[in-house]
């Protein structure tokens, strides 16, 4: 996730199914939905009331803990790296050794991601002693203040990092080939993240994760994506205002929301704006039509600039009130569909093609306030949101 730190929570009580029931946590209530879309927040940080958001259920990366019945805060955890900045590589190569992992020239640490400020250090979770140190030092302690989930971030199966090996007791130790996609490495990133779920599971707190769809190992993909109780989608259907997702992505990310049912799923849109500037219409209705047509019964939603997270953002037409949903969405060719009590979304997802659709009978207008009647032509990659005109 864009850096600043970026995590995710949901509580559960014997009436939310978030996949894991009756963890001993607070209970927490789903934000208010029948008009209304439940929002997430991504970090805190720059709040001056942070536990203080209109329907927001969910907190990616809260400062503190919010000890709120009503919002999923999360302790963020930037996944397979130390988040102890001190703890540098050339700390570990004088106090734990075998415990940094290295690239394939045997000398350059995995570090994967690196900051203004420098890198965190690249560990080795196949190591037993690595993963107790992550628990006792981070996860427990993040638990007993009263965070109601752990938030992993970059949690991503091919081999980014170009993760390769460790050196222990002086010899040189080959985990993976290097190469972005590795079995032994997606093998041994579902075994870490499943020991994850089961500790914070076993100590009454939930798992998000920020886990990226992987179009070349769909069965692998769906495996790590069920082993969380919170998905966080972070390219979300604007794939960070790089491109929007299309065609058989926007497909596969759809049967992953639809096949999570009760347990929560994350949307973050960053938009292709800067600062206070809201997109445009076609971008906002883009990314709101796709979450109103995909959304399961615990799904949040995140719109904001590109790097720039930890502050309340609102734009125009982001909460439209559609109401509930009056059915399951509709899909034909590359085109998808969902009726709601008063409103209507539709999605053209074809990279290509354009797409014609028919809105329910009715007097329709759109969120410029436009009135709509009849047959709507939809270009590639466009969706549409309607509300009824009557009152």
């Amino acid at each position: 996730m864009l850096q600043k730190h970026v995590s995710f929570g949901i509580a559960v009580t014997a009436s939310l199914l978030v996949g894991t029931a009756a963890l001993g946590q607070q209970s927490v209530a789903h934000p208010e939905t029948v008009d209304r879309i439940p929002r997430a927040q991504i970090f805190n940080g720059r709040m001056k009331s942070p536990a203080n958001l209109p329907n927001v259920g969910f907190v990616w990366g809260s400062k503190t803990p919010l000890r709120s019945n009503k919002v999923i805060d999360s302790f963020y955890y930037p996944n397979q790296r130390d988040l102890n900045r001190a703890h540098t590589a050339e700390w570990y190569k004088a106090n734990h050794p075998s415990w940094i992992t290295y690239q394939c020239d045997q000398q350059t640490p995995s570090f994967g991601y690196t900051y203004s400020w420098g890198a965190y250090a690249p560990l080795d979770t196949s190591n037993p002693e690595v993963r107790q140190y992550l628990l006792k030092t981070y996860i427990e302690p993040a638990l007993a203040k009263g965070y109601h989930s752990i938030a992993f971030d970059n949690v991503a199966l091919p081999n980014t990092d170009k993760r390769c090996g460790v050196w222990r007791d002086g010899k040189w130790v080959q985990l993976f080939s290097g190469q972005s996609r590795d079995p032994a490495h997606t093998a041994q990133k579902l075994d870490y993240i499943g020991w994850l779920a089961k500790e914070i599971h076993q100590r009454g707190g939930l798992i998000a994760l920020n886990a990226k769809i992987d179009p070349k190992q769909p069965d692998e993909t769906k495996a790590l994506i069920n082993l969380a109780d919170i998905w966080v989608d972070e390219g979300g259907f604007s794939d960070s205002c790089r491109r929007r997702i299309t065609d058989d992505a926007w497909r596969l990310k759809r049967e992953l929301i639809q096949q999570r049912k009760d347990r929560a799923y994350v949307s973050i849109n960053y938009t292709c704006t800067n600062g206070s500037a809201p997109p445009d219409n076609a971008e906002l209705s883009w990314i709101v039509a796709s979450f109103l047509v995909n959304r399961n019964n615990r799904s949040y939603l995140a719109v904001l600039p590109q790097k720039d997270t930890g502050r309340w953002v609102e734009y125009p037409n982001l909460d439209p009130p559609v109401g509930p949903p009056t059915g399951a969405s509709q899909l034909q060719g590359t085109t998808a569909w969902r009726n709601y009590q008063r409103g209507y979304a539709a999605v053209n997802f074809s990279d290509r093609e354009s797409a014609t659709i028919q809105p329910p009978a009715g007097s329709w207008r759109d969120l410029s306030g436009q009135a709509v009647n009849g047959p709507i032509e939809l270009k590639p990659r466009s969706g549409v949101v309607l509300l009824r005109a009557e009152g």
